[in-house]
């Protein structure tokens, strides 16, 4: 038998939690090292890894979340049994002590750019950006230059520049309302260009939607907000 670790938090945990029922019905603990806890259930036999069991798995981390600091962990990640999970907690307890410490008053809010139109009517109209939806930024008019200057690089890697501008501006649009980003760029181009993951104060996560509402948007493709959410995508150096 094996057990799922939904996430890593600092004791001790909040009457108010309400715990849910983990992955397959499974009631949710916790294992416990010096101040530091796993919440674990069992892992069902055989795990389908399918969208019931998936929004099972985040209800759990978000219950936590909305009480406690939590180190998020992606689904599957999976120890032997509870003991383990106590050794998980005391080899790498300085790293998880140091990354609650930073990821303590803080949330994840995701901005995917997507092909298909302009947005929602429901949003907040955005101005358009320029009619070459990558020339937001000086740096392309550079990046121009140095594609007539070497002839021999191709479309790709033209466009992979003027993308790293394009998000670099639009990093720059957002200044002061986030402390970390990270972009992730899709396996196929059929519905998403990229996504973008911020780390932002919990208290001003509002501030952040706002101010994304306003960012410049083109006919081709539009601008999705999503979360917030427990931080996954600050925590990926120490998945067990």
């Amino acid at each position: 038998m094996s057990y799922l670790i939904y996430c890593i938090f600092r004791g001790p945990l909040p009457p108010a939690l309400e715990m849910p029922d983990g992955v397959g019905g499974h009631r949710v603990f916790s294992s416990n090292y010096n101040g530091l806890g796993a919440a674990l259930s069992e892992l069902p036999e055989p795990d389908p890894v399918d969208t019931p069991n998936r929004l099972a798995y985040e209800r759990v981390v978000e219950s936590f979340y909305r009480h406690v600091t939590v180190v998020p962990l992606r689904y599957g990640c999976q120890v032997e049994c509870p003991y383990d999970a106590v050794v998980l907690l005391r080899e790498h307890e300085d790293a998880y002590r140091a990354l609650l410490r930073e990821l303590d008053g803080f949330a994840e809010v995701g901005i995917q750019v997507l092909l298909g139109g302009p947005a929602a009517e429901s949003e907040t109209p955005r101005r358009r950006i320029l009619p070459d939806w990558l020339a937001l930024p000086s740096r392309l008019s550079a990046n121009r230059g140095r594609r007539t200057r070497h002839p021999d690089d191709d479309s790709a890697d033209l466009a992979a520049m003027a993308q790293d501008a394009w998000v670099e501006d639009l990093c720059e649009l957002l200044h002061g309302s986030f402390v970390r980003h990270k972009v992730d760029l899709p396996s196929s181009r059929k519905s998403c260009l990229l996504s973008l993951h911020f780390l932002v104060p919990r208290d001003s996560v509002e501030t952040f939607r706002s101010a994304a509402r306003r960012l410049p948007t083109h006919p081709s493709f539009q601008l999705q907000l999503s979360g917030p959410w427990p931080p996954y995508n600050f925590v990926d150096a120490l998945q067990p």
